[in-house]
């Protein structure tokens, strides 16, 4: 006679579960990115796409915080764009891959 499905399923003794707040404690909210534009209207240009794919997520106004600093290759640009949540963030980060 063979064992039935259940029979032959070995329970482990590991868990595949994670409570979401063990990972995400919203202590990070806060992502800092950093391009080099030909000139300051390129960067602003880039600055605006951010801070769209930003509102597009957020549930509150980000904070958004930047500076162009001119280089030799052109002006640096550098954000940081705050959210109200770190699942916010983790979305943000991951649409930017």
């Amino acid at each position: 006679m063979s064992k039935s499905v259940a029979e032959q399923i070995e329970d482990t003794p590991a868990c595949c579960c994670v409570d979401v707040g063990s990972i995400l404690d919203n202590s990070d909210t806060t992502e800092t990115l950093s391009a080099t534009c030909a000139n300051a209207e390129a960067a602003e240009q880039l600055l605006a796409q951010w801070q769209a794919t930003a509102d597009g997520i957020a549930s509150e106004p980000v904070v958004v915080k930047h500076e162009v600093q001119a280089t030799e290759q052109g002006v640096e640009l550098t954000a940081s764009l705050t959210f109200s949540c770190q699942a916010e963030l983790l979305i943000f980060q991951l649409g930017q891959r």
